[in-house]
């Protein structure tokens, strides 16, 4: 990312950054420690945007010494405060830098400063982020036996997500089963992290498992659980489309076009038209316009590929009704090609009328026409597309 967007990206003062960016390390410091001193940044709230921009810069090394300077500021500062070392910690795990992550508690530590469960969550982060298992394995064995530090809710995340990332379905359920033991409901990006990791390994039973223990707690699930949530129903031998329709319905759950996508090929490949319906209602609700297209165009498909006219033209007219138009000409050829197939040319001509105005046809579309009017010799139709043919560049 260029010097302007990462700035842009965190909020950070785009000068300073610029300047950072340019400057050799060893002035990186000293240049820092200037504008703190300004009246701009003497709030010393800067360093941590700063930072994460200098990151996103591509320049690593000059984030870490961002962090070093503002450890060296604390301490020199003689700050009793435990939280500000949690931030520069909880930093260190976003850039898997557990050295200096140690470095800060190792400090901490020195000055007598009241531990608390924060800063060993944040250090254990920064132990798992850099792979370190051993480490966050012992911290956690710490903090069991230090009061005022026992292991939290985010303690267990922490441990959940780590073990999804490494694909590591029994670790993942023994922390799950023990922050439940220990009284914790995991949060909503743990469960993410469950669910998703146990589709990855196929775990289908333990996932499935693990996501209605998450409803039974009311907690709404996010795109991406619903996304893991339908790779189970495609995997299983008998989906349960309606079931989880009706959850969506009656949780008012959010739907994104990926969802809706992968919700219409099961459907489609299950041959389920009725669930694709209920589905189309279900959007309709909302202000899902690109998934609502997606839908109707799925539904006509369908119906064209059974052969079953009727509906496909309700389908095709309720969407035109709806202000809905076809996206690409595929869809208009399987229309044209179902009622070439039933010989209903006139009602042909009323589709073609209808869209007229609104798609401009294109080369393939006008050859499925001349052929399809070819092979029934009709003559006047067939001079009349090829003369718009003509009109629309195509020879």
């Amino acid at each position: 990312m260029g010097t302007a967007a990462a700035a842009a990206a965190s909020g950070t003062d785009g000068n300073l950054l610029v300047r950072l960016v340019s400057e050799p390390e060893c002035r990186v410091k000293a240049t820092t420690e200037e504008a703190a001193s300004s009246g701009s940044h003497r709030d010393g709230a800067f360093w941590e945007p700063l930072a994460a921009a200098l990151l996103r810069a591509s320049s690593p090394t000059k984030a870490h010494l961002i962090l070093e300077w503002k450890l060296e500021k604390l301490l020199t500062e003689d700050i009793q405060d435990c939280e500000p070392y949690s931030r520069i910690i909880c930093f260190c795990g976003q850039t898997r830098n557990a050295t200096l992550a140690m470095r800060v508690f190792e400090c901490v530590e020195a000055k007598g400063i009241q531990l608390n469960t924060n800063i060993f969550n944040a250090l254990v982060n920064a132990f798992l982020s850099a792979g370190d298992l051993l480490s966050a394995m012992t911290l956690y064995e710490t903090m069991e036996g230090m009061d005022g530090c026992h292991p939290n809710s985010a303690t267990y995340d922490a441990f959940i997500c780590a073990f999804s990332l490494l694909e590591s379905g029994h670790a993942m359920m023994s922390w799950y089963v023990a922050a439940k033991n220990a009284g914790f409901t995991p949060s909503n990006q743990a469960f993410e992290s469950l669910i998703t990791g146990f589709v990855q390994l196929n775990m289908l039973d333990d996932a499935k498992m693990i996501f209605e223990e998450m409803i039974a707690l009311e907690i709404k699930p996010n795109s991406t659980i619903l996304e893991a949530s339908l790779e189970i129903i495609s995997r299983k031998e008998e989906a349960r489309v309606g079931d989880f329709l009706k959850r969506i319905s009656d949780g008012n759950w959010e739907l994104n076009k990926a969802i809706v996508a992968r919700l219409t090929r099961i459907c489609l490949d299950g041959g389920e038209i009725d669930k694709m319906e209920q589905l189309l209602a279900l959007i309709q609700k909302g202000t899902h316009s690109s998934s609502e297209t997606q839908l109707h165009h799925g539904i006509i498909r369908f119906y064209a590929k059974e052969d079953q006219l009727a509906d496909m033209e309700h389908a095709i007219y309720r969407m035109l009704d709806n202000g809905v138009m076809f996206m690409c000409p595929e869809d208009v050829e399987v229309i044209i090609c179902t009622y070439f197939r039933h010989r209903e040319l006139d009602r042909l001509d009323l589709f073609l009328n209808r869209i007229r105005s609104l798609l401009k046809l294109n080369r393939s579309t006008y050859d499925i026409l001349v052929a399809g009017y070819r092979k029934f010799d009709l003559h006047e139709r067939l001079d009349s597309t090829i003369a718009d043919m003509r009109e629309a560049g195509f020879a």
